[in-house]
């Protein structure tokens, strides 16, 4: 299934990416790109079956791959006489390739990811949430924000009367669950401490960007001193076997 996701949009792309070119031939424009989406389709179904997923997140080709379909915004931009005709082009289709490409690169890293969890070595795996006191410090924030809201909105409509927009607060109905699953909700998450790093969810944490763990009476936190990696902190009242846990990070982590 993940083999065909991939293979699925990666076809796609080719033929967005090479149909416009085909529109640029003597004869009828949307035939012509028509035929070349079926060239497309056939070429990137051949380039499908010999490009893997880890190859598509080389930082080069995912940036050429990217690169390539903007391309055809010079021409759609170029030969449009009106509006309708920027978006009524072969050459616009060829430039929503890029967001295709964007779909080709997340399936190739889930395929990744799954393929990296699925050979893991896991010691140990317990499931927790964060710790009591930072749900609740959440919860405040939501809730001051949830009150400032309110208050601006009423303070509009006693004071600016008439000239309140009320198209202008279209968005709080939308707002409303997630509001209340902040504050309601206590996120959990699945964590296995495994030979090759540390497993949040679908997350893999490799050992060389941890630094060190503390276990106090409330919590369990991983620290990852590193600016763009942030910590891990859990609930050590989720924790069934606390013992275990700290022997497996033990062999992986100094404990502070």
């Amino acid at each position: 299934m993940r083999g065909t996701v991939f293979r699925a949009s990666l076809t796609a792309y080719v033929a967005l990416l090479v149909g416009p070119a085909a529109a640029f031939l003597p004869g009828p424009e949307w035939p012509l790109f028509a035929g070349g989406l079926a060239v497309g389709a056939v070429g990137g179904a051949i380039a499908s079956r010999r490009i893997d997923a880890e190859s598509v997140l080389s930082p080069l080709r995912a940036v050429a791959g990217l690169a390539l379909p903007l391309v055809w915004l010079i021409p759609m931009v170029t030969t449009a006489e009106s509006l309708v005709d920027l978006y009524l082009s072969p050459c616009f289709a060829g430039a929503c390739a890029a967001g295709v490409w964007l779909l080709v690169v997340l399936v190739a890293y889930d395929n990744r990811q799954r393929a990296r969890i699925e050979a893991l070595t896991e010691h140990v795996t317990f499931e927790a949430g964060p710790p009591r006191e930072t749900h609740r410090q959440l919860q405040l924030a939501v809730g001051a924000l949830l009150v400032l809201t309110g208050t601006v909105v009423v303070a509009s409509a006693l004071f600016l009367g008439d000239d309140v927009s009320l198209s202008s607060y279209v968005w709080l109905p939308a707002m409303v669950p997630v509001w209340i699953m902040l504050l309601t909700n206590r996120t959990t998450h699945e964590v296995a401490v495994a030979e090759e790093g540390l497993r949040v969810d679908r997350t893999i944490h490799d050992w060389g960007t941890v630094e060190s763990y503390e276990l106090t009476d409330e919590a369990l936190t991983i620290f990852r001193p590193t600016w763009y990696h942030s910590d891990a902190t859990f609930a050590r009242e989720d924790i069934e076997d606390v013992e275990a846990v700290v022997d497996a990070l033990s062999e992986h982590a100094p404990r502070n």
